[in-house]
């Protein structure tokens, strides 16, 4: 996956500029931003000075998680940076944990996480499973999210194509929607070729960071040269 799950920002106010010029002189030391760029889960980092305010300073973070970021903020209170801190700023710094904001609409984030599905690089629309999403396939034998990974990676699938043909029914209820949809997707399985037209239905659950497939289902698929369902 190539998202960071977890943004920070981080403004402090400095008494003056001496105060200022000590909090740089430390972010460039030996026990600086060198320290929080090799912390495990730190992916980057960006330092920003308010253009009204020169005494102010923004640190803009990405972390691979949470608890990446509370183990380097603890390790920082362990270690005293946050005592010394205290004597150049004005207050303690504004902490704040960000999330994305998205301006679309729910039925076109949803298709847009149709789309996802139907990419032929399983980890685009594997961002969009639930932890708990289940799958059932067409023989009625269920799939974890986990096992989910294990098929797509398995070395008997080599997927060439997978396209979005339409989708047929969306509804959203509340925190919860249904979408159905019919995907053409040109994929091998230890070897044999399959040219399969598939329709699959997921219900989607509204979560704290989004739309996610809670449960997924594909039918049989049917030769290209078949007559495509009509809803």
């Amino acid at each position: 996956m190539t998202e960071y799950n977890h943004t920070v920002s981080a403004v402090f106010t400095f008494k003056n500029a001496e105060s200022k010029s000590k909090f740089i002189n430390f972010c460039n030391g030996e026990k600086g931003l060198g320290v929080t760029r090799s912390w495990p889960g730190c992916k980057s980092i960006e330092c920003y000075e308010v253009s009204d305010n020169p005494n102010k300073i923004i640190i803009w973070q990405k972390w691979e998680n949470k608890e990446n970021h509370e183990s380097y903020v603890k390790h920082r209170h362990d270690e005293g940076s946050f005592d010394m801190l205290g004597e150049w700023v004005e207050g303690p710094p504004e902490i704040s944990a960000l999330v994305p904001v998205n301006f679309e609409s729910d039925e076109e984030t949803i298709r847009n996480i149709v789309n996802d599905m139907c990419n032929v690089d399983y980890k685009v629309g594997y961002k969009h499973m639930h932890d708990d999403c289940v799958f059932i396939r067409p023989s009625g034998n269920p799939l974890n999210k986990k096992g989910w990974e294990e098929m797509m990676t398995n070395d008997d699938v080599v997927v060439e194509s997978n396209n979005l043909v339409s989708v047929n029914k969306l509804q959203i209820e509340g925190e919860m929607a249904y979408v159905c949809y019919t995907s053409h997707g040109k994929f091998s399985y230890k070897g044999t070729a399959n040219d399969d037209i598939a329709v699959f239905t997921s219900i989607l659950k509204k979560c704290a960071d989004g739309w996610k497939i809670v449960m997924g289902q594909r039918s049989t698929g049917r030769g290209p040269e078949e007559s495509v369902p009509q809803f």
